[in-house]
């Protein structure tokens, strides 16, 4: 009896024994485990108690707030990350995340987008404007020598 006490405590760590049962009992928690009940239920969960109603849902496999199927086949997270995020305690260990949402990203506003001129400076990147700009001034002394000769 002792060894099986050592086993399921949390402090189990010797694994050279039976590596088989140690790796079966990864992750076992045994803080919630209260006897065993031979007599009929002396309660169920009914939905009229508005405390237990989400963890009805759950029980039934729907997310007590969407409605939807749970699909249980999420990894395992540690307890430390969990306790980062804000969760919904619902009792019986079970917990919902209620992550806000991102606002939708609005569309594109295209009507107020006009077409540009090809002589508009703002049409052409930067390289294009500084040789533009090296050709108007080019021309600008051209024409400046013809009118002074």
């Amino acid at each position: 009896m002792h060894w099986v006490k050592y086993v399921t405590k949390a402090s189990f760590t010797d694994k050279s024994w039976d590596y088989e049962l140690a790796s079966r009992l990864k992750g076992f928690h045994n803080g919630c485990f209260a006897g065993f009940w031979d007599e009929p239920p002396k309660w169920r969960l009914t939905g009229t108690d508005k405390k237990f109603n989400i963890l009805l849902k759950v029980k039934q496999g729907i997310h007590p707030i969407s409605g939807k199927p749970i699909v249980w086949d999420k990894a395992l997270v540690p307890w430390a990350l969990v306790q980062s995020v804000n969760l919904i305690d619902l009792g019986s260990w079970c917990y919902c995340y209620n992550a806000p949402r991102a606002p939708p990203i609005p569309p594109l506003d295209l009507t107020n987008l006009t077409e540009l001129d090809d002589d508009d400076d703002r049409k052409h990147p930067n390289d294009i404007r500084r040789e533009i700009a090296r050709h108007r001034e080019l021309i600008s002394r051209r024409q400046d020598y013809e009118f002074d000769s």
